[in-house]
């Protein structure tokens, strides 16, 4: 899964440092403590209704990684805009739960329609059976 920014494809990494990013960023905060859980409680939630805030922190984090990344707001605001105009947010907001469905590290996370490995696993046994 990739993005377009300035003329070329970035693509967007859904590695462990993405998702403490994300955990941190979207995370809750009490007297001064930092909670995480933002991956859990507020990223799928975030998807599922198409939060443009989840969106953003969610490109930044799996962004991150390439040294040509979006660094400014107006960059995000830039890359949203056009999603929207091209793809659709909520169009975009979907293939990414589907790629979190693919991933055994967050699988788990997103509803049951979305995670690959349990759909195979289901479709083998109705094949076997």
């Amino acid at each position: 899964m990739h993005i377009t920014f300035n003329g070329r494809d970035i693509e967007l990494s859904f590695g462990l440092r993405t998702l403490t990013t994300i955990d941190r960023s979207l995370g809750l905060e009490v007297e001064n403590v930092s909670l995480g859980q933002g991956l859990e409680t507020m990223l799928v939630p975030g998807l599922q209704s198409g939060n443009i805030i989840c969106l953003y922190k969610l490109i930044q984090a799996a962004t991150a990684h390439d040294k040509k990344k979006p660094k400014t707001e107006e960059d995000f605001e830039s890359i949203l805009n056009d999603i929207a105009e091209n793809e659709g947010l909520d169009e975009f907001a979907e293939q990414v739960m589907y790629e979190l469905g693919k991933q055994p590290m967050t699988r788990k996370l997103v509803p049951e329609e979305y995670q690959k490995g349990k759909v195979v696993k289901e479709a083998s046994k109705t094949i076997e059976g």
